[in-house]
């Protein structure tokens, strides 16, 4: 077979992944493993139409659900499994942009809730991402979701959990990505050993794709057994089927 990968024919056409180095990782202490959300809402929602932080959603606007479900997490939740540890959401950083002043003022009031405002939010979703890690301090695991992925607490609860109880067994994962149904949804959530990675991410070279992409082999799916792990919604159309089924009040 002719190699036209431009590789030595001794070498494999693609690079083995390899972990990043220790740099800016702070080791969980006491058996505490802390994570930071962060929950991009910073976008014109141009397929929408109308900003999708706005939209309601539970009778509340999205952004207020998205993070009030997060708020619902425990803050500090026992896992008494292979190994021991106790997971901390104990932060949430929310990035707005376009119409931020709107935005900001359907966020629910509450200490661990912190807003970073991307003022280059016209220039993508990147850019939001990397706002939103200036919000998160060194060591911490980072959940990244968006405001048009609105999510109950029990799915978010459940990959938390995954996510530490693989990391507390060394398994070597560096990301895990919720999914159902033999797919990969949302949130996902990032390893402090790809901190720096995540700094670096632009939306010229695709971004968080990226990242997953080049470390493929230590990327953990997890079946979390709830379709609402791959609700997006992008569109009217989108939005107004997701609207009956999950976002009446009541649903």
């Amino acid at each position: 077979m002719d190699n036209t990968s431009g590789a030595p024919d001794n070498q494999p056409p693609h690079p083995t992944p390899h972990r990043p180095s220790m740099h800016g990782f702070v080791p969980h202490q006491s058996g505490v493993w802390p994570v930071v959300a962060v929950v991009l809402a910073a976008g014109a929602s141009t397929r929408m139409g109308a900003p999708k932080a706005l939209l309601p959603w539970q009778g509340q606007p999205l952004a207020s659900y998205v993070v009030s479900e997060l708020l619902r997490v425990p803050p500090d939740q026992a896992h008494h499994g292979h190994d021991g540890y106790v997971l901390r959401l104990e932060r949430i950083v929310v990035v707005v942009g376009h119409r931020a002043d709107e935005v900001m003022a359907s966020v629910p009031a509450d200490p661990r809730v912190t807003i970073v405002v991307n003022r280059d939010w016209e220039a993508g979703k990147s850019g939001s991402v990397v706002a939103g890690l200036s919000g998160v301090p060194v060591g911490r695991h980072t959940l990244v979701t968006g405001v048009d992925q609105p999510r109950p607490a029990s799915v978010i609860q459940a990959v938390v959990a995954n996510h530490m109880e693989g990391t507390a067994r060394n398994d070597g994962r560096l990301v895990t990505i919720a999914g159902a149904l033999g797919r990969r949804g949302h949130p996902t959530i990032f390893s402090p050993l790809l901190r720096d990675e995540l700094f670096g991410i632009e939306e010229a070279t695709l971004g968080l794709r990226a990242v997953i992409a080049r470390h493929e082999a230590m990327v953990h799916t997890f079946d979390t057994g709830d379709e609402m792990a791959l609700l997006n919604l992008n569109t009217p159309e989108q939005y107004g089927a997701a609207y009956e089924l999950h976002g009446r009040t009541g649903n």
